[in-house]
């Protein structure tokens, strides 16, 4: 059985909502978003996980933020430190 292909946007940084580092939607092939004025092509998906297939299956579309506190300055700080201080920004 094949695997289900789907068309892979990412939201434009200036459509970005609030708090989000980035946006990823899929969508069934040929079917773009429907504000595509606000996402780029990225490409098509050819093998989803299995958490993506379910939301497709139910939604049609498959929709994701990456928080911006998963790449910000202080946590990717303090995962460096060697001595298990905390460093904090210079104010």
């Amino acid at each position: 059985m094949r695997s289900p292909v789907y068309d892979l946007y990412q939201m434009k940084q200036d459509r970005l909502p609030k708090g989000a580092r980035s946006a990823w939607l899929r969508t069934r092939p040929n079917e773009p978003p429907p504000a595509a004025e606000d996402w780029v092509f990225v490409g098509k998906e050819r093998h989803p996980s299995r958490w993506t297939i379910a939301e497709m299956n139910e939604k049609g579309t498959c929709y994701r933020e990456i928080p911006i506190w998963l790449s910000s300055r202080r946590s990717m700080a303090a995962a460096g430190s060697s001595d298990g201080r905390v460093q904090t920004p210079a104010a």
